[in-house]
């Protein structure tokens, strides 16, 4: 696939999904830009990094030539949800005044409303601390009608399944890309002493206290090696995702995160809650091992009692990470969906 027409991404780089997506549409003959306000915290790549005067003034004149730069530029839009240039959306709604087509990507925290997670036992809402709804601007008081707004304002909403919930218009199923060439398969070696990771970016949106509890727990009859990684470059992450043999992901959210798409597509097995509901539509190949906080000491009991068992999961990951999460087919897909609309 080769095209003419060129893509925008941005503003925020949640989970690296733009630099992934630039790859997917360049490996398609696709040109496409990241536009982002600031460079990433973890490392991942962004093409340009917009800066303003700090004068009001020059920073209004500044945003309306860039503006008029897109709109002649690119021919395609695809916003994550925490924002555009101007406030209100404006220039989205500018943007599609002149025929350009518009998407936008829903993550997690930025849609997820603790009134419809909240009915499900284990959830990251209940206990979300302070720290963290302001990390993720999470403001539960405007927050649907932020969405709303969203809603009225693109083309195309996509969003992940286990947040979708609060959407009332349709939307596409968002999986996150990667770039799998950019992972090499290690898969697993359990001959030796097993090696189980845990790398939460908040430790109670992720669980991390049942995960410590479980790990205590089996100890006291079982020889293995844990770790716990958290704040690191991706590269760093790289490394010791590499270096193990179980990856741990999450206890709450009820739906797999980065940390386990860039597991698998090492070949690493992913231990992580997923919920019911989800896991009854998701692909019957899906080799995430679903734990929660009931019954993760069991689960890692059974696999700490036969850990031969992770060599055909580890398999199956990749596999699983290269037919559904490989940036270039999802970045096909995106832009099919942009061309049908």
């Amino acid at each position: 696939m080769h095209s003419n027409k060129k893509v925008f991404l941005g503003l925020e780089n949640i989970a690296g999904i733009f630099t992934s997506l630039k790859k997917g549409f360049e490996q398609n003959g696709i040109p496409a830009d990241f536009y982002s306000l600031s460079k990433h915290i973890f490392g991942y790549e962004t093409d340009k990094i917009i800066t303003y005067s700090e004068n009001s003034f020059m920073r209004k004149l500044q945003k309306f030539s860039l503006i008029i730069r897109l709109l002649f530029r690119y021919d395609y839009f695809i916003f994550d949800s925490t924002g555009s240039l101007l406030p209100d959306y404006r220039d989205v709604k500018l943007l599609r005044f002149f025929g350009k087509k518009t998407m936008v990507i829903f993550t997690g925290c930025d849609i997820r409303l603790p009134e419809i997670v909240e009915k499900y036992r284990w959830n990251p809402c209940r206990d979300c601390p302070v720290e963290y709804k302001k990390f993720t601007g999470c403001v539960i008081e405007t927050k649907p009608a932020k969405i709303k707004e969203i809603e009225g304002n693109f083309d195309i909403l996509l969003s992940a399944e286990e947040a979708a919930g609060s959407l009332n218009k349709d939307f596409h199923t968002a999986l996150f890309p990667i770039d799998t060439e950019k992972f090499s398969y290690k898969g697993v070696n359990p001959s030796g002493r097993l090696k189980i990771l845990h790398a939460p970016s908040n430790p109670v949106y992720k669980g991390t206290g049942y995960i410590l509890a479980a790990i205590e727990r089996l100890k006291s009859d079982h020889d293995f090696e844990f770790k716990v990684v958290n704040n690191v470059k991706a590269d760093e992450l790289y490394k010791e995702i590499a270096s193990s043999d179980l990856v741990i992901d999450q206890m709450l959210v009820g739906f797999y995160g980065l940390l386990s798409i860039e597991s698998m597509a090492m070949g690493k097995p992913v231990v992580c809650y997923i919920r019911d509901d989800i896991a009854g539509h998701s692909p019957a190949e899906m080799p995430v091992i679903n734990a929660n906080p009931d019954n993760l000491y069991d689960v890692l009991k059974g696999i700490l009692t036969n850990p031969s068992v992770l060599i055909q999961t580890g398999i199956r990951s990749r596999e699983y990470a290269e037919k559904y999460h490989n940036a270039k087919i999802i970045a096909k897909q995106y832009y099919e969906l942009l061309e049908r609309k």
